[in-house]
């Protein structure tokens, strides 16, 4: 039985294609870098005070020792929700009804040695009057937040 030249250049491309993308496929699932959770976190701003419910409440922190300004000019964010980028959120910044701020940790981070430092960026980024929209007031202190958060979160933690 002879096959015909089309039928044996069928079976030749058949041949070479299917190893060829189940390898490609294969490659692209073994090379895909996995990323360090919470190493890049995203910040969403709201315009009213959030509280997560209490049985996602790992810990809440007052943060009576900071201020922020309010802008002049757009409505001031009342929260700021920190999330990677599967919206896996990690923290809430808030207001709460009397003003004054509150973080609430949804992961268990050793954050509490790290305050100081807080305080710090804040006060040098000079959150209390900085009044420029989402980038000032809470905003400066998100992005404090933000970057402190990030280094805790990517340190491994001590055994």
């Amino acid at each position: 039985m002879t096959s015909s030249p089309i039928v044996r250049l069928i079976f030749f491309i058949l041949a070479v294609m299917i190893p060829t993308t189940t390898l490609a496929n294969k490659g692209d699932l073994d090379n895909t870098p996995e990323s360090e959770p919470f190493t890049d976190l995203n910040l969403r701003f709201s315009n009213r005070p959030l509280t997560p419910p209490e049985n996602v409440i790992v810990q809440t922190i007052r943060l009576t020792e900071l201020s922020v300004a309010r802008p002049f000019v757009a409505p001031a964010p009342q929260a700021v929700i920190f999330e990677d980028d599967q919206r896996h959120r990690l923290a809430i910044l808030s207001t709460n009804n009397t003003g004054h701020l509150i973080l609430f940790l949804l992961e268990s981070l050793p954050l509490d040695p790290k305050l100081p430092s807080l305080v710090q960026c804040a006060n040098n980024r000079g959150c209390q009057t900085d009044r420029t929209p989402l980038t000032g007031g809470l905003g400066c202190l998100a992005f404090c937040l933000k970057g402190l958060l990030e280094t805790i979160a990517s340190s491994p933690s001590p055994r």
